[in-house]
């Protein structure tokens, strides 16, 4: 939301103006802050911490792949 022309402004409209965004750049430094300090943390996972492997999400193999190469040539044919 854009503010209004400043020239329609009072100088205690002004002054209110300048206070309430001077706390939100104070929030927004703090809200910063956190999050950089969270970037640096790896991320949880079943490997970890005690999250169960089925926790860990997409990006995470579930073991070997099953493929065909690995079975036995000596297995009867049904």
């Amino acid at each position: 939301m854009a503010p209004p022309p400043l020239h329609v402004l009072t100088e205690a409209e002004k002054n209110e103006l300048l206070l309430a965004q001077h706390e939100m750049i104070e929030r927004m430094a703090a809200r910063i802050s956190e999050l950089e300090a969270l970037v640096g943390r790896p991320r949880k996972t079943s490997s970890n911490s005690h999250i169960p492997p089925s926790k860990d999400g997409f990006g995470r193999g579930k073991g070997r792949p099953k493929t065909l190469a690995g079975r036995s040539k000596t297995r009867p044919l049904s």
